[in-house]
């Protein structure tokens, strides 16, 4: 079995012990050695790994908050200084917790789980159970979007944004700084929003509510939306029906 592996830690000292640890393991292929989040994202998508043994404690964006934004996620083994944060790691469905420092029999106990479930992984085709590990996840929603401009990256927090618009195969994402163009479809962000904080008021918007400064209803019936920003949003009849839980 080949299982593609990426280390996630800011600090050196970590991942260069943890590649030790590996080496006397065949058959792990360790396809990335990474500094942050950043560069993790960008490893994930380039090379789908099978494994990921994450610091939580980064800069910018700490280990949970990297998984929060993965659509689907490699065997994590969380590699922490912190007890502190075990019955999370447990919540998210990390295989292992190791603290540092370990030695190399309880990096080896981590690691035997992850072959154990990925040759069951490999090996199950019973639909129901796959059906009910789905049913089980808990709904978790996006606060923090990764933004690739230019050769870089932009963190763009939740409540920064102002709306969402929809343009043909993009998606325009307006916020309170700059608007920032994604091949995106609208539908994929929805499912990924907060529907307590965002609202599709429009088959072409999604709306922070924040955001909202006045609501008018139009001579033919049809609400518009007034926002912070001084722009101005049509309303469909499904997205006034959206808008009447928040109205008292």
């Amino acid at each position: 079995m080949n299982i593609k592996t990426i280390i996630v830690d800011d600090e050196f000292p970590a991942r260069k012990i943890i590649r030790e640890f590996l080496q006397g393991h065949p058959g792990i292929e360790i396809v990335a050695d990474c500094r942050n989040a950043h560069e993790a994202l960008q490893a994930i998508e380039k090379f789908q790994p099978d494994l990921m043994f994450l610091d939580i404690q980064m800069p910018e964006i700490n280990g949970f908050e990297l998984l929060e934004m993965l659509d689907e996620r490699p065997q994590i083994i969380f590699c922490t200084a912190y007890d502190k944060y075990a019955i999370h790691a447990f919540e998210v469905n990390a295989v292992d917790y190791l603290l540092k420092p370990f030695d190399p029999d309880r990096f080896d106990m981590a690691l035997e789980k992850v072959k154990q479930n990925l040759l069951r992984s490999n090996h199950n085709l019973d639909p129901t159970a796959q059906l009910l590990h789905h049913l089980n996840q808990q709904q978790t929603y996006q606060d923090r979007f990764l933004i690739k401009q230019s050769g870089r990256i932009v963190i763009i927090n939740s409540h920064e944004i102002i709306y969402f618009e929809a343009m043909e195969d993009y998606v325009n994402i307006h916020t309170t700084k700059a608007a920032y163009l994604i091949q995106q479809s609208l539908t994929n962000l929805e499912n990924r929003l907060n529907p307590q904080q965002f609202i599709r008021v429009h088959r072409s918007s999604i709306v922070n509510i924040d955001y909202i400064k006045e609501i008018d209803t139009a001579a033919s019936g049809r609400y518009h939306l007034f926002l912070k920003n001084g722009e101005m949003l049509q309303v469909s009849r499904t997205g006034a029906k959206q808008l009447k839980r928040f109205i008292i």
